[in-house]
């Protein structure tokens, strides 16, 4: 085997392997957050724009995005290299303000930082293996995390597809924070009304149940479509 083919199946491999280990840091993360925080009223003003921003960033990446096809360069790659990992920390940045506790903030930051970082490198290794020159160019012009205000040069001008966004689950994405939503807002009311539920609190109950459903059918459709 060629050694480049050697390096990309290698670097394929770790990319992967590691992408799975940070799902399941995610999915932690979020059963700490749920379980163990308390949040409050002022918390949830905090973070809803935050995730609603953080959202929108990673609907917006999705509908320009077509991998392993080629390289995005417009939309928000225009301006920042990974606005799908822009968009995670807000998401992760607004539920760290919702529960508002230091620890659980430095377990979110320490954690997102050594993950990404190098989620990021590998990916970049990736892509220049891939792309070559294309990628060379664009990253010297594009920054890696933090966005600049000038566009890409030689960006590709596409327009935005939100089939592109459906198709890579973003819709999981979203069901799973209005799910997250619920059930911090569902113990935030348990814990104020001294162990208690109100009928509000019910309803987003039996609507954290029904997400929840719609939630797991999703995930399991998508593990079973590209298994």
């Amino acid at each position: 085997m060629p050694l480049t083919m050697a390096s990309s199946s290698k670097t394929n491999l770790s990319f992967y392997r590691f992408r799975k280990l940070r799902m399941y840091g995610a999915w932690l993360f979020v059963a700490v957050l749920a379980v163990f925080a308390k949040s409050t009223a002022r918390g949830f003003l905090f973070a809803i724009p935050f995730v609603v921003l953080g959202e929108a960033i990673r609907i917006w990446s999705h509908g320009y995005l077509r991998k392993s096809r080629e390289l995005a360069t417009d939309g928000p790659y225009a301006y920042v290299r990974n606005p799908l990992y822009l968009g995670n920390f807000l998401i992760g940045f607004g539920f760290c303000l919702i529960v508002f506790h230091p620890i659980v903030m430095s377990v979110f930051l320490v954690g997102f930082f050594i993950v990404y970082w190098v989620t990021i490198k590998g990916e970049e290794e990736r892509l220049t293996l891939k792309f070559e020159k294309v990628y060379e160019r664009y990253s010297r012009e594009v920054p890696r995390f933090l966005p600049c205000v000038k566009p890409y040069s030689n960006r590709t001008k596409k327009t935005f597809q939100l089939y592109y966004a459906q198709e890579h689950g973003e819709h999981i994405t979203l069901l799973g924070i209005i799910d997250l939503f619920l059930i911090l807002y569902v113990r935030q009311e348990f814990y104020q009304n001294h162990n208690s539920l109100t009928a509000i609190s019910f309803m987003a109950i039996i609507g954290t149940a029904g997400i929840t459903v719609l939630l797991l059918l999703g995930m399991g459709f998508r593990y079973f479509k590209f298994r």
